[in-house]
């Protein structure tokens, strides 16, 4: 694979991460606003206390994709270089 196939290749896992993580921010923009309505009725505290914990994990999930979104970059960059280099 030369260093056009693999730029394309990451740039599609690019999109793809990406997708995710708009995706998680949705799921995560569920959970929130379930805790806030949960929260208002003043009621099943360990209902609120699992979205919490729910939330907090979809975060983490999206910090992760976010750091390989980087690295993906990153490599994007690299061959892009190597390319001029080379051109």
């Amino acid at each position: 694979m030369n260093n056009n196939e693999q730029i394309e290749a990451l740039v599609e896992d690019l999109l793809a991460v990406t997708q995710v993580i708009l995706q998680l921010n949705f799921i995560l923009s569920l959970i929130q606003t379930e805790i806030v309505r949960l929260s208002a009725e003043n009621n099943n505290q360990e209902q609120i206390d699992a979205l919490i914990q729910d939330a907090f994990i979809v975060t983490q999930v999206i910090l992760e994709l976010t750091i390989i979104l980087t690295l993906i970059q990153a490599e994007i960059v690299r061959l892009s270089e190597e390319n001029m280099v080379v051109a």
